[in-house]
């Protein structure tokens, strides 16, 4: 292995690249004085007293207690495997304090503009998703009418598969095949239906598919479709937060879909 790529890895791992030096130098040369891995790493005497200190806080590295003192390696494989643990458990509470932030809502006298956010491309519209899904507290309605081709159903799945409400998708018959593809990406939250049917489409197209988190906002999955191919770079995502807009294009799926009277599909918020 280059050294540079170890250097790189210990960093990944806390340490800062003086640190990742002297470790790997240690790790070389056996146990040292802190003036021979000063000489080794060509650094100054104090400089390098202070790495050794900060590996030894961080549990790099031992330290004997004769005079003067000798630094020794700890294991690799242990102590990239404590680090590993610390940095998930940092990340973990990390995650817990920033999950906790609340967001401020938007003055109630901001006029009756809505909000409409765009997102182009896989990964933008694939955050999206997966944020306004992970977001919600109702149950989750995802509508396709018309047939889309297998990127935007893996897309689909990929960000719904996480909810963890239940989520109704229904589709095209078209798209029936498809799903044996996507077994990995369906959890138990998910329930597919094949509600419209398969019908004769013009080779230019473009198919909506809608995403219903709550009856206040809804994602809009824009794919277009030339000569009857998927072209990836028209992929287009729509965010909108209007209560109006998404009640009146919510009404319109529950009256396409004919939902039994008294059955409630997307709970109201």
């Amino acid at each position: 292995m280059r050294e540079e790529d170890s250097v790189r890895a210990l960093e990944t791992l806390g340490l800062t690249g003086k640190e990742a030096d002297a470790y790997l130098h240690l790790l070389q040369h056996g146990p040292s004085t802190a003036q021979q891995v000063s000489q080794l790493l060509g650094v100054q005497y104090p400089a390098v007293y202070r790495v050794l200190q900060s590996l030894q806080s961080k549990g790099w590295i031992d330290v004997s207690q004769e005079r003067p003192n000798r630094y020794r390696a700890r294991a690799p494989r242990i102590v990239s495997e404590e680090a590993r643990q610390s940095r998930h458990d940092d990340l973990l509470a990390a995650a817990e304090v920033v999950g906790s932030l609340k967001e401020t809502p938007p003055p109630k006298n901001r006029g009756a503009d809505a909000d409409l956010w765009i997102y182009k491309g896989p990964e933008s519209i694939g955050r999206k998703l997966r944020e306004v899904i992970l977001s919600s507290d109702n149950q989750i309605l995802c509508v396709s009418p018309f047939p889309v081709a297998p990127e935007i159903l893996r897309l689909l799945f990929d960000a719904l598969g996480r909810s963890r409400r239940l989520v109704r998708v229904v589709l095209s018959e078209s798209n029936r095949a498809d799903l044996a593809e996507f077994g990995s990406l369906l959890s138990r939250n998910v329930r597919v239906q094949f509600r419209f049917p398969a019908r004769p489409l013009s080779k230019t197209r473009l198919a909506h598919t809608y995403v219903f988190p709550s009856d206040h906002e809804v994602f809009i999955l824009n794919s277009f479709y030339r000569d009857g191919q998927f072209v990836s770079d028209k992929l287009q995502g729509l965010w909108v937060g209007d209560m109006d807009f998404v009640r009146v294009q919510l009404e319109a799926m529950l009256l396409d879909l004919a939902e039994p009277k008294g059955k409630r599909v997307l709970p109201r918020s």
